[in-house]
């Protein structure tokens, strides 16, 4: 199902490890590739062989050759024992069956009749994809992290500028002092009185190395007030080139480009948070359903008490003449008023579960604030599940969202680092421009006389350096800690990633293995109801000790039965556990990403996150 969840623009670290991460090739020697620089760098080969050792000791004692692995029932055969009797049994207690829309509920919190909505696990799990306001959120931060890297790009878009300017001139300037008739002096005045406009329209740009370049067109016009008591026009016009680039501190691709690649990394960190989030989401929708499916059958086999204890006391009731005393009487009414209370908790169980349910899923037509009777549509299921621990660990190594964040943080470490190292480098940096002039008494005039004749050329350099450079160096250090931390980081997701699967493989085994046992203990229950029943059937005269033990029995055997639902219920999550473990739930469910890419515009990728 389509889905906006993720960026476009994945490096090549993620795409490549997910091929590394297969049966018989698991090695990530190649993570960091899309990080290395021209630039000196730490030792490569010792981060690789860390990154790889993380791996090999995971798989190291997982034999490649074992064969699947299937779940299996540890109890005795009971239904064998029980053949001749096991139809009777399964009809004797509360009924799963009649857990459906039959369920008689009562009006709702508004005082109407509920309306009745069946609904399947696949569908909610599909409209919780979609509308699940927690994902919504998500999918906002991915997209404003998506915008944020053509922010970072944006850095080296060409700009234009156009100016203007206005300048009067009205001062004075050097006089010339002479000597005049008798000798006294006579000023000359030589003051400036001008009037200047000037225009100026440029392109720069900056430069992946680290540097600037710039085309300028500059034109003053003058007029300056002349002897003849009128203002003469004077256009200067001129073609600039400039250019300045760092030559040590500053300079090179990775360096300036280090925060496009940041960006480009909180991008893909957003993608696999959304991915985490939807595979977070499939076991929350599954545990909430199987939560509603169980809070149905907690009332099934409420009201069945209540209708077995409600027997009971019309039986006592018509034998009160006979051999019923009216102690034992009321120790049966007793029982099935406290039954009832047991109903009432049930139905208002249902209602908290259902709401839950639609939290979750956000479905618009299933508000949170409507009275609906959610019908589940689907049961647990409790066929046995194959499984392979060595494949469940190696597709968990490609697919965990955990390690893939691991990794973008290790890449985000390694640039930082080589800004870092090139911090270190003492500041040189050149300058320099050439400019083309022409002068005329018009525009046109000017600029067409912009022909080589007349050129100004600038070429400058400067150095510096701090005295004992301690402030960059230990900016580079900080850098490498925190790269060796991301290492660590990332052997422990591993741990934690092989330590989730293993766990989920050992509830699905046990889980299988308790749904056997609770079946057999249900069956238990029922032959001992049974036999209660037939021995009731008999007897001449009901003491208070054998109806004691009949109430007992029947709420032992309503118990078993929602003891065996309940171990379905973890079965089945589980299960689902296994997918969020693994990372693959989302393709298990049929679920594609859709990303949002910093051009706004969706593009499929596949589960494992990468285009």
């Amino acid at each position: 199902m389509p889905h906006h969840a993720c960026s476009t623009s994945f490096s090549p670290s993620i795409p490549l490890a997910r091929r590394l991460l297969t049966p018989g090739a698991l090695l990530i020697s190649a993570i960091l590739v899309g990080c290395q620089s021209p630039l000196e760098r730490d030792p490569e080969a010792d981060l690789q062989a860390s990154v790889r050792t993380a791996i090999d000791q995971q798989l190291r004692d997982l034999d490649p050759m074992a064969s699947a692995q299937e779940t299996r029932s540890l109890a005795d055969n009971l239904e064998t024992e029980l053949d001749s009797r096991l139809d009777e049994l399964e009809k004797l207690g509360p009924q799963a069956s009649s857990g459906g829309a039959a369920l008689a509920l009562g009006a709702g919190l508004d005082g109407e009749p509920l309306t009745v909505v069946p609904i399947s696990l696949e569908n909610a799990i599909r409209t919780a994809v979609e509308h699940n306001l927690g994902v919504q959120r998500s999918r906002v931060d991915q997209a404003i992290s998506a915008a944020e890297v053509v922010r970072a790009e944006a850095a080296f878009d060409a700009v234009l500028g156009a100016g203007v300017n206005f300048a009067r001139i009205d001062e004075p300037s050097n006089n010339l002092l002479l000597e005049g008739p008798g000798g006294n002096p006579v000023i000359f005045d030589q003051g400036q009185d001008a009037k200047q406009w000037g225009f100026t329209t440029d392109v720069s740009k900056r430069l992946g190395s680290g540097g600037a370049v710039s085309v300028s067109l500059n034109t003053d016009e003058t007029s300056i007030y002349n002897t003849k008591n009128t203002y003469q026009d004077a256009w200067n016009s001129s073609v600039n080139l400039g250019l300045s680039q760092p030559l040590l501190r500053g300079f090179g691709e990775d360096v300036n480009t280090a925060e496009i690649r940041i960006a480009r990394n909180a991008d893909r960190k957003s993608a696999v948070a959304i991915r985490g989030r939807l595979l977070d989401l499939l076991v929350q929708v599954e545990n909430a359903y199987w939560n509603l499916v169980l809070a149905r059958q907690d009332l099934v086999v409420a009201e069945w008490l209540v209708e077995e204890g409600d027997r009971i006391r019309v039986i006592l009731s018509n034998r009160r003449g006979f051999d019923t005393t009216l102690a034992q009487y009321a120790d049966a009414v007793a029982t099935v008023e406290s039954r009832k209370t047991r109903v009432i908790q049930a139905r208002r169980d249902i209602g908290r579960a259902a709401d839950a349910l639609k939290v979750i899923i956000n479905d618009p037509d299933l508000p949170v604030g409507g009275e609906f009777d959610l019908v589940p549509v689907d049961f647990m299921v409790d066929a046995p599940y194959g499984y392979d621990l060595r494949d469940s660990v190696a597709t968990a190594l490609a697919h965990s969202p955990s390690i893939d964040q691991a990794i973008l943080d290790i890449d985000d470490a390694s640039i930082r680092e080589i800004v870092a190292r090139n911090g270190r480098l003492p500041e040189l940096d050149l300058r320099a421009e050439v400019s083309w002039l022409g002068l005329s008494d018009g525009f046109g005039s000017s600029v067409r006389k912009i022909d080589g004749d007349y050129i100004d050329y600038l070429v400058g350099l400067q150095f510096s350096q701090p005295i004992g450079n301690r402030a960059a160096e230990s900016v580079l250090r900080q850098a490498r800690l925190r790269r060796s931390g991301a290492v660590i980081g990332y052997r422990n997701s591993i741990q934690q990633v092989v330590f989730e699967v293993k766990d989920a493989i050992r509830d699905i085994a046990a889980g299988y293995a308790l749904v056997g046992q609770a079946r057999n203990f249900r069956l238990a229950q029922a032959e001992n109801l049974r036999s209660l029943e037939a021995l009731r059937v008999t007897l001449a005269a009901l003491t208070p000790e054998f109806l004691n033990l009949l109430f007992q029995r029947q709420e032992r055997l309503g118990e078993a039965q929602l003891q065996e639902l309940r171990s379905l219920a973890v079965y089945n999550l589980a299960i689902a556990e296994l997918g969020r473990a693994t990372g693959n739930g989302l393709e298990i469910n049929g679920i594609n990403l859709v990303v949002v890419g910093p051009d706004a515009t969706p593009v499929e990728v596949n589960s494992s996150g990468g285009s």
